[in-house]
């Protein structure tokens, strides 16, 4: 009986000691913990951010360096083709006809694969013939004897490397690069007239763009630290956000 009235006592004291509208007290804040939490958030997003920012980086250098690189340099060097002296009247006439079909009879196998072949052993840097057949071409505007070689490069000298060795290659292997059906038609002969120099594009709408955006876009620095900052951030709250979602449920 008296352990009844006991307990009636302790409950009828709590009761008014802690009123059922009476809010419950807060749990004490682990600020400490909060802050060592925080701290190795931001340490997880700084050290993604660097990770991010290194690989874009290096994907950008890998991309746009050394000879395997298309490039968005252009070089032009310049070659001019003579035709046989004429005989008479009736066979200039004929040569006059003839050297504008001459010159887009070799504009067409501007990229084939023996002379670009023989273009990247004159360079002996390791460019490939795949690289070249991106990098160079032939234009001739008309009204002239004079074709213009064009090539792409990473910087100007390279550009300027790739012309020459391109239009030198040309020079040597013009003799065989026709085929058959056009072998009948006077037999020039190629003079390099002028080695190669900076130029702006190639003329040609069908010619090579230049080198690729992305490439570009890799290898900024600023890009590079922008996308590795924004990485960086989400990681971070990313980790705070898993985290309050912890402190919640326990």
């Amino acid at each position: 009986m008296c352990s009844i009235q006991d307990r009636e006592q302790s409950e009828s004291l709590r009761r008014q000691r802690d009123p059922p509208g009476a809010a419950a007290e807060p749990e004490p804040i682990d600020l400490l913990g909060y802050l060592k939490g925080l701290g190795r958030h931001w340490l997880a997003g700084l050290i993604a951010a660097i990770i991010v920012a290194g690989a874009f980086f290096g994907l950008g250098a890998v991309a746009g360096s050394g000879s395997q690189s298309v490039g968005s340099t252009w070089a032009r060097a310049h070659v001019m083709m003579t035709l046989p002296a004429p005989a008479n009247q009736g066979q200039a006439v004929m040569l006059s006809e003839a050297a504008s079909r001459t010159i887009n009879s070799y504009l067409a196998v501007q990229d084939s694969d023996p002379l670009l072949r023989h273009t990247a052993a004159r360079l002996n840097d390791g460019t490939t013939v795949s690289v070249l057949k991106a990098a160079t071409s032939m234009y001739w505007g008309g009204g002239g004897q004079v074709i213009a070689f064009y090539a792409l490069g990473t910087d100007e000298k390279q550009a300027e490397q790739r012309a020459n060795a391109y239009a030198r290659a040309f020079i040597q292997d013009s003799s065989g690069l026709l085929p058959p059906a056009v072998a009948g038609t006077p037999v020039p002969t190629f003079t390099l007239v002028q080695a190669a120099f900076p130029s702006p594009a190639n003329p040609d709408p069908l010619a090579a763009a230049g080198g690729s955006s992305t490439s570009k876009l890799l290898g900024s620095p600023v890009v590079d630290v922008v996308a590795g900052i924004v990485v960086g951030l989400l990681v971070m709250a990313g980790l705070e956000l898993r985290s309050s979602r912890r402190r919640l449920t326990a």
